[in-house]
C-alpha cells in the first residue's frame, strides 16, 4: 500500500523512576502531543511495553504518530514549542528517541 508521502514517527521513551508521575510528565504530554496535533500530527497507537522478547534494553513506552510528511514531523520535533519543553522532557525521561520513517508498508 502506498504511503502518499505520509512520516510516521516512532517514538521511544524510557522513563526516569517515578517520571511518569510527575507534574512535568504531564504537562510535557499535554503540550507535545498539542504541538504535534498543530503540525498534523495523529497518534496511531500508544504502547506500554511489557515484555521484551529479544535483545538489548526496551523502551518503557512506544507511540506511533502519522505527519502528512517527514518535513511536518521535522518541523514539530525541531519547532519553538517543543525546544521549550525539552527541560520538561529530562525530568520525566531517562532516554527519548524519535525515529522517522517513510519507507513504510500501511496495513489498515
Amino acid at each position: 500500500m502506498e504511503n502518499d508521502g505520509k512520516c510516521i514517527a516512532i517514538l521511544e521513551g524510557t522513563f526516569t523512576k517515578g517520571g511518569q508521575q510527575t507534574p512535568e510528565f504531564k504537562e510535557y504530554s499535554e503540550r507535545s502531543n498539542a504541538n504535534g496535533q498543530a503540525h498534523g500530527g495523529k497518534l496511531l497507537g500508544r504502547f506500554i511495553i511489557n515484555a521484551n522478547l529479544g535483545q538489548g534494553k526496551s523502551p518503557h513506552a512506544v507511540f506511533n504518530v502519522e505527519f502528512p510528511s517527514r518535513a511536518h514531523a521535522e518541523a514539530a520535533f525541531s519547532s519553538e514549542e517543543y525546544k521549550s519543553i525539552l527541560d520538561l522532557r529530562e525530568i520525566a525521561f531517562e532516554e527519548v528517541k524519535i525515529l522517522l520513517s517513510e519507507d513504510f508498508e500501511s496495513y489498515v
